[in-house]
């Protein structure tokens, strides 16, 4: 191989190098960007769960709703009070599988976090907006395909797929 030869292969390769350095350079660049943009969507979302008023929306509809109300008339005939929580928690989850559908928060995050309470709050809810769609429109579809995504991927196997471990408390003779 000539020495003009050489140097335009050497040449060809620093150019390849180079571009894939600059592709994996502005990959991470766009990913800590989207990354920045979504932080403070995902701190609100954890703060709102946080809220006294959503652990008692939660407790009253696990608890209490299909026991003191049918679904036969839907969720938005509900009397104030449990149509106030069923509001709270159903538009949350809705609000957040929006996010989820359209890839703007990784499932896996919200699944990891929250993944069996979206499957009960659907599967307790599902009846009175299935009514509530033969009645009037169709409701809270995001909600819905987020409790399917979260029944098809449980969350241990988030958190398996993530690598946390566990650390179970010290017995006395561990310590030793």
């Amino acid at each position: 191989m000539s020495l003009s030869a050489a140097s335009t292969v050497l040449a060809l390769a620093i150019s390849v190098i180079s571009l894939a350095t600059s592709a994996v350079v502005s990959a991470r660049q766009l990913r800590l960007a989207n990354n920045s943009n979504v932080l403070p969507i995902v701190v609100e979302l954890f703060r709102e769960t946080r809220q006294p008023e959503f652990s008692h929306a939660i407790e009253y509809i696990s608890l209490d709703l299909a026991r003191e109300h049918s679904p036969d008339s839907g969720y938005r005939r509900l009397p104030e009070e449990p149509l106030r929580h069923v509001r709270l928690v159903s538009l949350f989850y809705d609000d957040v599988g929006k996010l989820v559908a359209h890839g703007v928060v990784d499932e896996r995050l919200i699944i990891g976090s929250y993944g069996p309470n979206i499957v009960n709050m659907w599967e307790v809810l599902a009846p009175y907006f299935y009514r509530e769609r033969e009645l009037t429109t169709k409701a809270m579809v995001y909600f819905e395909d987020l409790a399917h995504r979260a029944r098809a991927r449980p969350q241990a196997r988030v958190h398996s797929e993530l690598g946390l471990e566990i650390s179970p408390p010290l017995q006395p003779s561990d310590s030793d």
